[in-house]
């Protein structure tokens, strides 16, 4: 008994190409460059988890905006946009 074979017209990409007006050495470098800044926020999460640092929305928020202000200091152009 033969099987039934199903095959669709449709052509499926193995990739979708998203155009983000960034090249691939930008994203590298974007990648690298922003691992500090992730650390810290990593590092001040694993502050308020631990009891140290006072587990606030508004303490969060500010941290956060220092954080972000120090990166587009460093970074420049290379700093995420939010």
């Amino acid at each position: 008994m033969p099987t039934e074979r199903r095959s669709s017209d449709a052509v499926w990409p193995d990739r979708v190409q998203v155009s983000t007006g960034i090249s691939p050495a930008q994203s590298a470098v974007r990648g690298l460059a922003t691992l500090p800044f992730d650390a810290l926020r990593f590092a001040y999460a694993a502050a308020v988890q631990a009891g140290l640092a006072r587990r606030s929305m508004l303490a969060s928020r500010a941290v956060e905006l220092q954080l972000n202000a120090l990166e587009k200091i460093v970074l420049g152009p290379f700093a995420r946009m939010v």
